[in-house]
């Protein structure tokens, strides 16, 4: 792959795997906002933007995030908002591991036939002011997403839309993991979601490989490491193990794993699903994808693509990804999804290499 374009994959979060308070809010930047807009106990307004040219008005917001389950301290993550008078719909859009909120903001042209409202955010550890704060893979971040969708829920502007959640990578992870905690969203696009964040790790140890007097082999005792994989000791040693993948570097983002099972909390989601997968995804298994697919309790969709590696669908074929995502919001909105056991499987024909 040239040099280029892993950085760009690097940079738009290509794995799944993939907390100290922040500096304080300058509320003078929040001059020109709407008063009501600055009062919302999930987090403030601190800069509206003039009217971009289709109308639309760009936020730059704080949030106000619940540390984890056992902690009730804040922290604070920032976020970009664009919304418009008369938008169908809002989209929160989850970012992967190791890119921010401005790195998929290009995610907005999915939704830009209609106009939609949408949301990026950093998630904890990454973007703006992630000193001291640690990835969690989706365990923890789900307390962002959960933020961010009461947010925009009490947004004046907002608060009657249906929200929708387009999550990829660790994203989807934790926009499954916050939908399971309770029900805000209207339906849900998860592009490559990870079934278990233990298979997560042993696929990843699973590819390391060392070479010796011109021999390469497994990594040994990898059964043991993976074992005792959420154990703190074992945890360092693993993470150091991890920096030697080409593709997978937590040098940048702070990471600390824990035991989550996307694929058993998937069951408490009856809101329609649309869930995609790249078929040569060389992180996470097709069957992972499937786990997930046949767990999800409502309204569901899912599209194996001919994409290359992991997160690549949208980048592989384009054109049938924006058709498609269009098409199911378009159904939602229409109502098209009543029936809980609704399913449809759609599988790219496998493709010729061409030189």
């Amino acid at each position: 792959m040239r040099g280029a374009e892993k950085n760009l994959y690097k940079s738009l979060g290509v794995i799944a795997l993939l907390t100290a308070h922040v500096g304080g809010l300058d509320i003078q930047s929040a001059q020109g906002a709407p008063e009501e807009a600055k009062n919302n106990s999930y987090g403030m307004v601190l800069r509206q933007y003039d009217k971009r040219p289709d109308g639309g008005v760009v936020e730059d917001i704080v949030l106000r995030v619940k540390e984890s389950e056992f902690s009730n301290r804040i922290i604070e993550r920032k976020g970009r908002l664009v919304y418009y008078k008369d938008a169908p719909a809002t989209v929160l859009i989850s970012h992967g591991f190791m890119c921010d909120k401005f790195d998929v903001g290009f995610l907005r042209t999915l939704f830009s036939n209609r106009h939609f409202n949408s949301l990026t955010f950093d998630f904890r550890g990454h973007g703006e002011n992630a000193f001291g704060q640690s990835s969690t893979m989706g365990l923890n971040e789900a307390y962002d997403v959960l933020a961010a969708a009461h947010f925009l829920k009490n947004h004046p502007a907002l608060q009657k839309k249906p929200l929708f959640a387009y999550g990829f990578s660790m994203g989807a992870v934790a926009s499954i993991e916050a939908q399971a905690k309770e029900a805000l969203f209207d339906a849900m696009i998860l592009d490559c979601p990870f079934d278990s964040s233990a298979n997560i790790v042993k696929t990843v140890l699973g590819n390391v490989r060392l070479s010796l007097f011109g021999y390469d082999f497994h990594l040994p005792g990898r059964a043991l490491l993976e074992r005792y994989i959420f154990h703190p000791y074992v945890q360092s040693m693993v993470k150091a193990l991890l920096r030697t993948v080409s593709i997978f570097d937590p040098r940048s983002v702070d990471l600390s794993l824990y035991p989550l099972s996307p694929a058993q909390s998937i069951k408490k989601v009856s809101v329609p699903c649309f869930f995609i997968h790249c078929k040569h995804d060389e992180k996470i298994a097709v069957s992972s994808i499937r786990s997930i697919y046949d767990g999800a309790a409502g309204p569901k969709l899912l599209w194996i693509t001919n994409g290359r590696r992991h997160f690549d669908s949208y980048f592989y074929n384009p054109d049938k990804y924006v058709e498609l995502v269009r098409k199911f919001v378009d159904q939602v909105l229409k109502g098209q999804f009543k029936k809980q056991k609704e399913s449809t499987i759609l599988e790219d024909a496998d493709e010729m290499a061409v030189a």
